[in-house]
């Protein structure tokens, strides 16, 4: 009897977790897109322009350092010392790697909110971090589990592009990841996605 009162609890707090999961990340402003096409768990969205905050690591081990700097821009690191929400997706972008000469770079980036768009957005304070934008356009999407397995990130890389060349579509630059959870989630509750822009 106390074993099944246990799994009904740990059960319990499981969808309990997976809720406040789920409440949380629809709570947080996302860019708006227009779903061209689903095909399983693979789609095509349509964005419009995306402003955004950035700042370049030498290496995929330096993320937590990265997102530090990030933080710290919407936590008043600002010109106008502004508070920023926090939004979703975090954009970690392999296609700014330079050549051997300059080191290679991958850039992570915070999506600046609309309303802040809107007012004016302040310039950083860390030369480290820069304002951009990612210019509207198609995407092929896709998602996975295990944002922190290398391998399960290569997979789906390997799995959009396959479909992409089925569907006879052109690629257009590299892979981008997208992570929508904050790290106290579990791996299996998280929501994570590539980006392949397209023709």
């Amino acid at each position: 009897m106390k074993r099944v009162t246990k799994w009904i609890v740990s059960g319990m707090g499981l969808l309990g977790l997976t809720l406040f999961a789920t409440m949380t990340a629809s709570a947080i402003e996302k860019p708006e897109f227009e779903q061209l096409v689903k095909d399983g768990k693979m789609e095509v969205r349509k964005y419009a322009k995306i402003h955004i905050v950035s700042t370049s690591m030498e290496q995929e081990g330096q993320r937590n350092s990265a997102f530090r700097k990030l933080a710290n821009y919407i936590g008043k690191g600002n010109e106008k010392q502004q508070k920023i929400k926090m939004t979703a997706p975090v954009i970690v972008d392999h296609s700014q790697k330079k050549d051997k000469a300059d080191g290679a770079k991958v850039t992570m980036s915070f999506v600046v909110p609309k309303k802040v768009v809107e007012a004016g957005i302040p310039e950083p304070t860390d030369p480290d971090v820069k304002l951009s934008v990612i210019e509207g356009g198609k995407y092929a999407v896709t998602s996975f589990m295990n944002s922190n397995s290398e391998k399960a990130r290569q997979e789906a890389i390997t799995e959009l592009r396959a479909w992409i060349k089925e569907k006879g579509y052109k690629e257009k630059g590299e892979p981008s990841f997208a992570f929508y959870n904050p790290p106290w989630i579990p791996q299996a509750l998280r929501t994570n996605e590539v980006w392949i822009e397209i023709d």
